[in-house]
């Protein structure tokens, strides 16, 4: 018994068996094998299609850097540009505005590599954003390349803070004279918040005199100034969290002596509802049934006006100097 291949002439078997050779070398698509793997092109090939970019990036600080190669500057974020020049497909090269994965390397941490940038992997921003294309306009001719102003980029995400600062006291960043940056680290930091400094010391930098050391201390001053002012925006008068003289009530009992309670004893008028406080003679005064509607109608630091510290003794008895009055 014989293969029934064999029954057909010899011409014809050798034309089908050189056809299996054929395609099982070449692929399916029926091209040969090409190196696919792309190669740099140069600026010229990049900017004779992208002539829009190129106007405004001339006079880029990307351009002009000595840190990428000359000739080759498009190329040095965007990785080689030959299969893109070829297929003229946006997905055939890389576009760090579009491809950013915060798990893979970013490109401008390439260059960009300073103590500045220690931190940025593990900030919010870096996880949060579309990498640095979300506030950057990398081809832009704009101050640090921003997209917007400052205030304007930080406040389209932190819609929060953007109301506190229109709350009747806060710092002027409004108006132009401050920053988001003048207190934050936009690219991370190792404080809360990523601020510049620690709480303290970051509020210290501009109100130095309000650091001391002083001899009567008030405590809060050296532990946090955030224990009694908010730094975006209040409705209570400078910075307050809240107005006095709640926001004294938090730690201090009400001690002022017109709001001690109303005592039935000895009177010491005849006008009805005056009485004498025995339970503090020291303090003196007269207290009546409403003392504590003149209480909470007066700040407390009508008397205590030095509350961020003070070098000099305080007149009251009780207070051994530490009332913080002058």
């Amino acid at each position: 018994m014989t293969c029934g291949l064999f029954r057909y002439p010899p011409v014809v078997l050798t034309a089908f068996i050189g056809l299996l050779i054929v395609l099982w070398w070449v692929p399916v698509s029926g091209n040969p094998p090409q190196n696919k793997q792309p190669v740099k092109v140069g600026d010229a090939e990049c900017l004779d299609c992208h002539d829009e970019v190129a106007e405004q990036f001339q006079m880029n600080i990307h351009w002009q850097s000595a840190e990428v190669e000359k000739g080759y500057v498009c190329e040095s974020c965007h990785g080689p540009g030959s299969v893109h020049v070829k297929d003229e497909e946006p997905k055939s090269i890389f576009n760090p505005a579009t491809d950013f994965l915060a798990v893979s390397q970013n490109p401008c941490l390439n260059c960009h590599k300073d103590s500045k940038f220690e931190s940025i992997s593990g900030s919010a921003h870096f996880e949060v954003a579309n990498g640095c294309s979300d506030c950057h306009t990398v081809h832009s001719s704009s101050e640090k390349l921003l997209a917007k102003s400052t205030e304007r980029l930080c406040m389209e995400c932190h819609n929060d803070v953007a109301a506190q600062f229109r709350l009747t006291s806060h710092h002027p960043v409004p108006e132009g004279l401050m920053e988001c940056s003048s207190c934050h680290e936009v690219h991370g930091a190792s404080n809360q918040f990523s601020l510049i400094d620690s709480n303290r010391e970051l509020c210290l930098s501009c109100h130095a005199a309000k650091e001391g050391p002083f001899v009567y201390e008030h405590e809060p001053v050296n532990e946090d100034c955030s224990v009694c002012h908010a730094p975006h925006g209040t409705v209570a008068n400078n910075l307050l969290v809240q107005n006095e003289p709640a926001l004294c009530m938090n730690c201090h009992y009400m001690h002022f002596h017109t709001s001690l309670t109303g005592y039935a004893g000895t009177a010491i008028s005849s006008t009805e509802g005056e009485f004498f406080e025995p339970l503090n003679p020291e303090r003196t005064g007269i207290s009546t049934l409403d003392a504590w509607k003149s209480a909470m109608l007066t700040k407390c630091t009508q008397c205590h006006a030095e509350v961020h510290g003070s070098d000099l003794p305080s007149q009251g008895i009780s207070s051994q100097g530490r009332s913080l009055t002058r």
